[in-house]
């Protein structure tokens, strides 16, 4: 039985909130912090009494982005609207959060979030089909990067608009330049294999003066996964789908990377990001945007780094990840629907998409090349930096994801754990996927 976001009756059984990213009317944008904005078609009639909308965070976004991205731009062409956010806290759920945020009748109207978690919110019917809100508030869809859009489609079976992207995730792969003078091993280069990346792992992974030096870190399993746009769960079946050869490949892959000498984390499953940002005895972490976390004061710490391209599978080149798009949506439940749409328009208009691309290091989802080109342009700690690589790859097309995907996770990663320590391949995913169908089934019966 289909469950109303009102009520929440069946919150607690539905997905925790994971993790924690043309041709316009305006012309490209060239050079500067503005642009053009768009405008509402003259037509439209929507009601200009003052209004507070309130978004939702269950992913972080800073005061400071907030205010440049979303509050002034909005206030600056809608004065009557006013966005506050909504933060995550310590509930176990996003999800949970909101429960008790509806218990009090303080609704959100707005939520950013990823496009992994949207099925959590159609499984308490809180995503509302914006397809005629964004055709009467003149938002041209096609302005978007088609296998972004398709990522948010495909949750509504390619029949509606469930939220538009207000930034994509991008993987690559970062360095450490230090290590490899030090070691006297030559730098990474765009192009690389998973292969050619652990040949050149095992030339730097080592113990010096007492000291374990690794070469590459794998980020996690589910990174790993993502080019091959491998779900643990089939979202229209909720039957487990780990059980195969492409799952093998993931896991044996980790494993090899695992096995290079001396390269074995002190905590399986860790990331890297510690130890490459912090403790600077990581030489290669292909992993996700780190611009905006952390690097810069990494930078400042006596980080030398640069970056290439993620590693590509030999029969998927120039693919990372997949499609991972920091997303606003319209909540279901909003009294205020044109008034968020007003605020979606904004937050993906040339100029804010400009804005944050340049001083955020966002990638846009835009098609705008103009606007891409500018990535990080007044984010001086990122000068001279191999830019032009995170361009040369692409994202796989991001897959339909059950509500149950997230928290399936845990059982991947100590399937892996069980594999690396010395299971067999074919045990440990039989096994995966028995435990899937125990999670889910028990779900079901609460």
């Amino acid at each position: 039985m289909k469950q109303r976001v009102i009520s929440f009756s069946l919150l607690a059984l539905t997905a925790a909130v994971a993790f924690a990213g043309c041709s316009s009317g305006n012309g490209p944008a060239t050079g500067g912090t503005k642009t053009p904005e768009t405008t509402t078609p003259a037509s439209v009639a929507v009601d200009t009494k003052p209004v507070t909308l309130k978004m939702f965070f269950p992913i972080s976004m800073s005061d400071t982005d907030f205010t440049n991205l979303v509050v002034e731009p909005v206030k600056k062409k809608y004065p009557y609207i006013t966005v506050e956010m909504i933060k995550r806290n310590n509930k176990p759920t996003a999800l949970e959060q909101l429960q008790d945020i509806y218990a009090v009748g303080d609704s959100p109207d707005l939520l950013f979030t990823w496009n992994g978690d949207l099925p959590s919110y159609k499984d308490v019917d809180l995503l509302y089909d914006m397809t005629d809100l964004a055709k009467k508030h003149g938002v041209d869809t096609g302005k978007f990067e088609p296998v972004v859009l398709d990522s948010l489609k495909v949750i509504m079976d390619n029949k509606g608009l469930p939220a538009l992207p207000f930034a994509v995730n991008f993987n690559a792969t970062y360095y450490n330049k230090d290590l490899f003078d030090r070691f006297g091993i030559g730098y990474p280069k765009d192009g690389m294999t998973w292969n050619d990346a652990i040949e050149l792992a095992k030339k730097v992974s080592r113990t010096d003066g007492g000291v374990q030096y690794m070469g590459l870190s794998p980020d996690t399993l589910i990174r790993l996964a993502m080019p091959l746009s491998l779900t643990k769960v089939d979202a229209k079946t909720q039957k487990a789908t780990m059980n195969n050869d492409s799952w093998k490949r993931v896991f044996e892959l980790q494993k090899e990377i695992y096995s290079i000498p001396n390269n074995m984390p002190k905590k399986m499953n860790d990331a890297g990001q510690k130890s490459f940002l912090n403790e600077k005895t990581l030489a290669m972490l292909p992993t996700i945007n780190l611009m905006n976390l952390g690097l810069e004061s990494a930078q400042k710490e006596g980080l030398n780094w640069d970056i290439v391209q993620y590693p590509s599978y030999p029969d998927k080149p120039n693919t990372y990840g997949h499609v991972d798009t920091h997303l606003v949506a319209i909540a279901k439940t909003s009294k205020n629907k044109d008034q968020a749409m007003q605020v979606i328009e904004v937050m993906t208009s040339d100029e804010v998409q400009l804005l944050s691309t340049r001083t955020t290091a966002r990638m846009t989802a835009l098609k705008n090349k103009d606007i891409k080109n500018q990535f990080g342009a007044e984010m001086t700690f990122l000068k001279g930096k191999n830019i032009p690589s995170i361009m040369k790859s692409n994202p796989a097309p991001g897959p339909l994801y059950s509500q149950f995907e997230s928290r399936t996770n845990a059982i991947a990663l100590k399937k892996l754990e069980e594999f690396v320590n010395g299971k067999d391949i074919n045990t440990t995913l039989r096994e995966a996927d028995e435990e899937i169908h125990t999670l889910i089934g028990s779900s079901a019966k609460k």
